[in-house]
């Protein structure tokens, strides 16, 4: 059983209440603790490369089809127009422009699209992938399978996508603020192949830059088989 005392050692550092998350039974030392919070690092640093891969291809292929099925300058029409976003993105979108505004003044660079784009939180990418755009992209069988170009249904299912896509946004924005993901093992690697199955709707090239970074299977597998019953 975990002591006060045990806790208040670290309580300016890690604070008492983020260390209590990682106390996964009324039974836990604080050594159990300080192995669960070690072990949720590990686990979250090898999420890292999908959810990167995800976010980098998800918002490149809908600024791809965008600029091909709505205008080569969307970015520039949204900003001075807002002729399609809703406000929440709209807004999302004037924060990234001025962020950006601000970082290539103090840089001396010219502002650009692509780090207008750059500086676009994965947020406002899901929050496009939802039914209130149906409308304006998702109910354009070109716009659909041009981002989703591998989804296996020959109709569009955005309402699927994006339950899925809110789902990874939970998990990318706890492991992101050091949140607590691996109490459930069988979650977390739940959370993994949704993620990989979204990948795989979206465009693939050669590159197969996940393939070669991402080392999940490994350390799921090095972190779990030893909790695993004798048979």
């Amino acid at each position: 059983m975990i002591k006060q005392q045990d806790l208040e050692k670290y309580s300016t550092t890690y604070s008492i209440e983020r260390l209590k998350a990682f106390a996964f039974t009324e039974k836990d030392t604080i050594d159990d603790i300080v192995r669960h919070y070690s072990e949720n690092i590990i686990i979250s640093q090898s999420l890292y490369p999908a959810l990167c891969t995800l976010e980098i291809i998800l918002r490149n292929s809908i600024d791809t089809i965008f600029r091909m099925y709505i205008s080569e300058t969307w970015i520039e029409d949204e900003i001075n127009n807002n002729s399609f976003l809703k406000q929440p993105e709209y807004q999302m979108l004037i924060n990234a422009y001025n962020t950006t505004k601000k970082e290539c003044l103090l840089s001396s660079k010219e502002i650009t699209t692509g780090k207008i784009i750059a500086n676009l939180t994965f947020g406002f990418w899901t929050n496009l992938c939802v039914k209130k755009y149906s409308p304006k992209i998702w109910n354009k069988m070109k716009c659909f399978k041009g981002i989703f170009a591998n989804y296996p249904n020959t109709k569009p299912e955005i309402a699927r996508i994006t339950k899925k896509l809110y789902t990874i946004r939970k998990l990318r924005n706890r492991v992101f603020h050091y949140e607590q993901i691996f109490k459930n093992p069988d979650r977390t690697l739940e959370l993994y192949n949704t993620i990989l199955e979204v990948i795989s709707y979206l465009p693939n090239d050669n590159l197969k830059i996940l393939e070669k970074t991402s080392i999940f299977p490994q350390i799921y597998n090095s972190l779990t088989e030893p909790n695993k019953p004798k048979t």
